[in-house]
């Protein structure tokens, strides 16, 4: 069953707002109902069809599948706009959305099922062929292990630290400053052949020829049987974080989903699987869940707008799906970089780990408890997306802010422009990269 709440704030901007959520959740997301109403947004949230984080409910249960991937956002939505048209005796203005991970899934899915619902949305690392991202968590725990500090670990903690050092050794400055953070992962292509046991010049902590297959494997597409089920991970500087990530805070999305829906058998357990489960999990797609169709013409055609952001050092949803849907959409549509400007624009966020934190210039406004750098609509993606659909020019880029300790009350320490993509950042100024105007965004 949807549940849902509205927050309609008494100094209403004649604006509406609907907000995503997370993972499998079925939870309101307070966070982003108190961010949005403070900007005078009427913000609804709801659960997504289901109650509580697991997936339990999908179980023999198609119809709260169906509600978790569309019907939810759409019946909160309707219900959302009437509830606040009769609170305040007047319609909206304009309709927005704002959500990461499942919550830019959402927004996306709307955006190609749904293009009447909004006029704009901010979607961020949106969680696209969810699936076939399980079951890469899946492949993971099997070959490299839950206890990465553990004498079972295929690849240790020690060992994914020296890949990643290796990393920022050979592409931290490909943009121009040594800043421990890589803004292009694009152009990061490491030659990880130095860690290997027994060469010269290897660390202290060396890999041997096998380990160094397997992690090279992880950077590569996976596919089964000509069937595509992950396109891999990037380089970017921040693999030890995420290799713990993975090993760590995955097991749930990869015991429940075959579990609960693609093999609806809750006995399942992790030695059981075989790569024949990933090929099953994303044919399958229920309900297109997948939610990858490049056709957005419908939603262009309305004049609506859209800004995508994703964290280059995310370490659960990896940055290559963004770029990879963009891509789709640019072919599905025929339609080049500049004709997307139009109503669709696409940043990759240096230093941003999975839609908040991370050591880099992450604060973009973009809620999830990421603390706004201003009201400003050029410091805050929010009030941006509005900006844009409602007369001005788009973005040509997003104003990500580093405080001082991550910490808003110790001030800022730098902020930097994060280019539309497909130009990339690189740093032409004399100092340690801290300086904005340093920064240029380059084809």
């Amino acid at each position: 069953m949807v549940h849902m709440e509205a927050w309609l704030p008494e100094e209403w901007n004649e604006r509406f707002l609907a907000v995503g959520t997370g993972g499998l959740a079925g939870c309101i997301y307070y966070q982003d109902l108190a961010y949005a109403t403070q900007y005078g947004f009427a913000t609804v949230s709801g659960n997504s069809g289901h109650n509580g984080t697991s997936g339990s409910a999908f179980f023999q249960a198609p119809e709260v599948l169906e509600d978790f991937v569309w019907r939810a956002l759409y019946a909160t939505t309707v219900v959302g706009k009437e509830v606040a048209r009769r609170f305040y005796s007047a319609p909206h203005r304009k309709a927005y959305f704002m959500g990461c991970s499942q919550g830019g899934r959402q927004g996306f899915k709307a955006a190609q099922r749904n293009p009447e619902m909004f006029d704009g949305m901010v979607v961020g690392a949106p969680g696209l062929r969810l699936p076939g991202l399980f079951q890469f968590f899946t492949r993971w725990l099997r070959e490299v292990g839950t206890d990465l500090e553990g004498k079972n670990a295929t690849v240790g903690v020690e060992a994914w630290s020296a890949v990643q050092n290796e990393t920022l050794r050979q592409c931290d400055g490909l943009d121009g400053v040594e800043d421990g953070i890589i803004e292009d992962t694009r152009r990061c292509r490491p030659d990880l052949s130095k860690l290997e046991c027994g060469k010269v010049g290897a660390p202290g902590v060396c890999l041997t020829g096998k380990q160094l297959d397997l992690v090279d494997s992880f950077f590569s597409p996976w596919t089964v049987n000509d069937t595509l089920i992950y396109p891999g991970m990037v380089h970017n500087g921040d693999e030890a974080s995420r290799a713990t990530v993975l090993s760590t805070q995955t097991m749930g999305y990869v015991l429940e989903w075959p579990r609960y829906v693609s093999r609806q058998d809750l006995n399942w357990t992790l030695d059981q699987w075989t790569p024949a489960d990933a090929v099953l999990a994303v044919q399958q797609n229920l309900f297109n869940f997948n939610t990858y169709d490049g056709d957005l013409s419908a939603f262009r055609d309305r004049g609506a707008k859209i800004i995508h952001y994703h964290g280059q050092l995310d370490n659960l949803v990896d940055t290559l799906v963004s770029d990879q849907y963009y891509d789709h959409v640019s072919k599905t549509m025929n339609a080049s970089p500049s004709q997307l400007d139009e109503f669709y624009r696409y940043f990759r966020i240096s230093g941003l780990q999975h839609c908040t934190g991370g050591p880099g210039a992450s604060a973009l406004g973009q809620g999830n408890g990421s603390p706004p750098p201003s009201d400003k609509p050029e410091d805050n993606v929010l009030l941006r997306i509005v900006e844009w659909v409602e007369g001005s020019d788009g973005p040509d880029s997003l104003r990500g802010t580093r405080f001082v300790n991550d910490d808003k009350a110790q001030g800022v320490d730098y902020r930097r422009k994060h280019c539309r993509y497909p130009k990339r950042n690189v740093y032409e100024g004399n100092g340690d990269g801290k300086d904005e105007d340093g920064w240029e965004c380059v084809d």
